[in-house]
């Protein structure tokens, strides 16, 4: 690790970084952009862990600085083909008729981190079997914290191959689908701590809203703009949020108040997209003093899980909650067309969604 290390270092001083980034060197360069990154960068540097700072530094770099934005804000809301939303909203009904006989989410978030890292190498059945016991106490003790999986692998694949030329009118650039992923139903109490996603796959992505419990509260998708801007964007059935989800921080860190809530999600990458080079990059942008360590300024505390960050001191673990925008989607907003941080409905230049 030490032999590594200097090789990074090595690697930072040869590509002439340095330490703070200077404000030209943020994409977008805009006031608030840099502002909440340099907060993050600032709050990652009073990390105590090792592992969690370096993993906080990787996220950060790689959405500040590294990657590329395709869009102007980052995010915009737009329709959902009808006869595509229909068939989802009729698999999610027919599966939550046997709720019984659902799965429950396995996710990563979900487990005992440590319990893990203690067996996740290993090939002992015995530990395995342990470890799945586990698991499934901490699912038995808080069964509505984890969501359920209603099987829809025909509409996964439909929705990807569908929903690809909305992705690519909006982003610009032709893409690659890596994956549709769902249909996952959140129950009551759920939240999603902020993130960004993966990086060398999931580059424009969407949120397909498929239902949700009518007597349940709102529950927002909370997303931060290329502008430095927190939205609490509230979607109904049909309703599909584009972001650009491994650079734009978004969750739902408010806690969920109603029986379920269901979405539909699709990830795709730009046909040249080296994510490979662009993580070593962000390796290499990692400042030689990321383990130094430092005062305490006086900044909101920062917890690191992996790709997600919560900031416990403040309201539903995340300051800027005390300063958003609440927005959905206007009435006359139709297939075809797209709305974000300006308010203004502008054209996507589709075809009529029969013709996808």
């Amino acid at each position: 690790e030490e032999q590594y290390e200097d090789e990074r270092v090595a690697e930072y001083h040869k590509r002439k970084h340095q330490w703070p980034p200077a404000p030209n060197e943020y994409v977008p360069n805009t006031p608030g952009w840099r502002s909440n990154h340099q907060r993050r960068f600032n709050q990652t540097a009073l990390l105590e862990d090792t592992e969690e700072a370096y993993n906080a530094y990787l996220c950060l770099v790689h959405s500040a600085l590294m990657s590329p934005n395709f869009t102007e804000f980052g995010w915009g809301l737009t329709k959902a083909p009808k006869s595509l939303v229909d068939a989802l909203h009729e698999n999610l009904m027919n599966g939550l008729r046997h709720a019984e006989d659902l799965l429950v989410e396995d996710a990563e978030l979900f487990h005992d981190e440590e319990y893990d890292e203690e067996y996740e190498d290993s090939e002992d059945f015995e530990a395995l079997y342990d470890r799945h016991v586990h698991v499934q106490k901490l699912k038995d003790e808080n069964p509505l914290e984890f969501p359920l999986m209603i099987p829809n692998e025909q509409l996964n694949q439909r929705a990807l191959e569908e929903l690809l030329p909305i992705h690519e009118a909006w982003s610009g650039v032709k893409l690659k689908g890596n994956t549709a992923y769902g249909l996952r139903v959140y129950r009551n109490h759920s939240n999603l701590q902020m993130h960004i996603d993966e990086t060398t796959t999931h580059i424009i992505s969407s949120i397909l809203h498929v239902g949700h419990d009518p007597d349940g509260e709102p529950w927002p998708l909370v997303i931060e703009d290329f502008e430095g801007n927190t939205h609490e964007v509230y979607l109904e059935t049909g309703d599909m949020l584009l972001y650009e989800s491994s650079k734009c921080f978004h969750g739902r860190p408010k806690r969920y108040n109603g029986k379920w809530y269901s979405s539909l999600f699709t990830h795709y990458y730009p046909v040249d997209w080296d994510g490979d080079e662009l993580s070593w990059d962000a390796h290499y942008r990692i400042p030689p003093s990321w383990d130094d360590e430092p005062d305490d300024e006086g900044l909101d505390k920062l917890i690191i899980t992996k790709t997600s960050f919560k900031e416990p001191e403040c309201e539903h673990e995340w300051c800027s909650m005390k300063n958003t925008t609440k927005s959905k989607s206007p009435e006359d907003l139709v297939f075809g067309q797209v709305v974000s941080t300006d308010g203004k409905i502008k054209s996507l230049g589709l075809d009529s969604e029969d013709e996808l």
